[in-house]
């Protein structure tokens, strides 16, 4: 696992706008094809452009990538900000 203070959970494709957490101490933090797990050790703080802040407390935690299906072509494509 990678440990870091600051992480991006997500970020827009269009206009880069992120999703980023931070903590006063280090994420665990691991990331693969269908998202990130992470471990807060004390309270962690999500930011983004567009809406307002949430606070995490304490624990293990997973940031999927969103999909959405669509019924035309049967197709699942991932969800881009």
């Amino acid at each position: 696992m990678k440990k870091a203070k600051r992480i991006v959970l997500g970020e827009g494709e269009i206009i880069g706008h992120k999703h980023i957490l931070e903590s006063s101490m280090d994420i665990e933090h691991q990331e693969d094809e269908s998202g990130i797990t992470f471990m807060l050790k004390g309270m962690g703080i999500l930011t983004h452009d567009e809406h307002a802040r949430m606070v995490f407390t304490a624990g293990k935690y997973r940031s999927y990538n969103q999909v959405e299906f669509n019924p035309f072509d049967n197709t699942v494509n991932r969800v881009f900000d």
